[in-house]
């Protein structure tokens, strides 16, 4: 047991941008929410399509991460990280707005690139906001204020899921409702649906604007750098060092398991979970869902807390083990069982992103930082790749093996969690 609180998490004078700041963390959380639903409203309403086909929605969303990071870090070490913030909120708005003429063209594609531009925005945003907060008070306390401002991701995941669960998929059809429909009605029901999916993004793109005009007559601390080394020759000494390096695996991994969990609850729910002696439909099993990231949300702020006392390496420890454990339960006993360890498992990845990003941050130097942030988002790639190979897998085999995806990585994380103490990032 450590206690780490030797400065102010926030400065009082630092307080308004940290704020503002931190709404993005919510911002981002709500549409990154609602992927994981949209894979299963593409499946009811495009007939026919796999689980692989309607898991490109996350190779799309989550692979704008991996092809934006350099060019946003980049853009923050030549401007500044409000301008950064500011780029990626146009692109934000832009991304949401598409998801209209998507659902008028009706055209699966159209849907991608709506998400891709969505999630380019977000990427421009995550490389800026979470090296941002971590300049904003002493290193010492780095790891906690950024669970802090992540606190706030889980809660907008929430309303993302709510919306996803209440506004989307309890109002689409069922495949059971659709056996008697004419080719003509079920073409009506498309366009009908596929309007009902996009709703919600264009009041997304709305408060975006508006948001865009707060934050641009907001005066916000520039940390400007000295130094003029090359971008890309940073980004190559950040990789040698070796704590740097080894959370970009752990954080790739924690990706992967996260994003694997959520992606396929619903999937699993409808496949196994009942109530009242029948299995749940979408509408409530979106509900479930939505417990798993009210916990997540909850599981933040008691991370946060908790840090004032074990080492956040520890602590990532002791929850990844946790998810070991509930993740073997969800596998062996598909159902009911499976489904709440499931919604444990929410929990338990709640303080992975911010922990293992601050950790990898660690001792870097300013620029190093603005830099090497663009290498710990590009991770998040791992969502792109590893939901479909996990959607491959429930294509082959079934939903409860294909968690077999998620299980691998925690174990790593285990690991990672007892072992990255031993490495620095002061010394390559």
């Amino acid at each position: 047991m450590t206690n780490q609180k030797t400065a102010p998490i926030v400065s009082k004078k630092l307080l308004l941008p940290f704020v503002l700041v931190t709404f993005l963390f919510f911002a981002w959380g709500v549409p990154g929410s609602m992927t994981e639903p949209l894979i299963s409203a593409f499946k009811d309403i495009f007939k026919g399509m796999s689980n692989f086909q309607a898991s490109l929605v996350q190779a799309a969303f989550y692979g704008a991460y991996f092809v934006w990071a350099i060019p946003a870090a980049f853009l923050v070490k030549k401007t500044s990280y409000k301008t950064t913030i500011m780029v990626g909120i146009i692109l934000y708005a832009i991304g949401a707005y598409l998801f209209i003429p998507a659902s008028q063209a009706q055209e699966y594609n159209y849907f991608l690139v709506a998400l891709f531009t969505l999630a380019t925005g977000i990427s421009f945003l995550e490389t800026s906001a979470n090296p941002y907060i971590i300049a904003m008070g002493d290193e010492k306390t780095a790891v906690q204020r950024l669970n802090l401002a992540q606190s706030f991701f889980p809660f907008g995941s929430w309303i993302g899921t709510i919306i996803a669960g209440q506004a989307i998929l309890s109002n689409l059809k069922s495949a059971e409702d659709k056996v008697d429909m004419t080719v003509k009605q079920l073409a009506t029901l498309q366009t009908e649906e596929l309007e009902i999916l996009a709703s919600p993004y264009s009041y997304i793109a709305i408060v975006a604007v508006v948001f865009l005009v707060i934050f641009s007559v907001t005066k916000m601390p520039a940390y400007k750098d000295d130094d003029d080394e090359n971008f890309f020759a940073v980004f190559g000494k950040n990789l040698k060092k070796r704590r740097y390096l080894f959370s970009i695996a752990a954080l790739f991994c924690a990706m992967a398991a996260q994003f694997g969990t959520f992606a396929f609850m619903i999937p699993y729910l409808k496949e196994y979970y009942v109530e009242a002696g029948e299995l749940v439909k979408g509408g409530r099993a979106g509900e479930l869902l939505a417990y798993g990231v009210f916990l997540f949300m909850i599981m933040r702020f008691v991370c946060t807390w908790l840090m004032k006392f074990i080492k956040p390496n520890k602590l990532l420890a002791i929850m990844s083990s946790l998810a070991v454990f509930f993740t073997i339960c969800a596998i062996l006993f598909p159902g009911n069982i499976g489904g709440v360890c499931l919604i444990l498992v929410c929990g338990c990845v709640s303080l992975l992103f911010p922990t293992i990003y601050g950790i990898g941050l660690q001792g870097l130097s300013s620029v190093e930082t603005k830099i090497g942030a663009s290498g710990l988002i590009m991770t998040i790639i791992a969502v792109g790749i590893m939901n479909p190979v996990q959607g491959f897998v429930i294509d082959k085999t079934s939903i409860n093996i294909s968690y077999i995806c998620t299980l691998i990585p925690f174990i790593i994380l285990v690991f990672y969690g007892l072992k990255i103490e031993k490495f620095s990032n002061r010394k390559a």
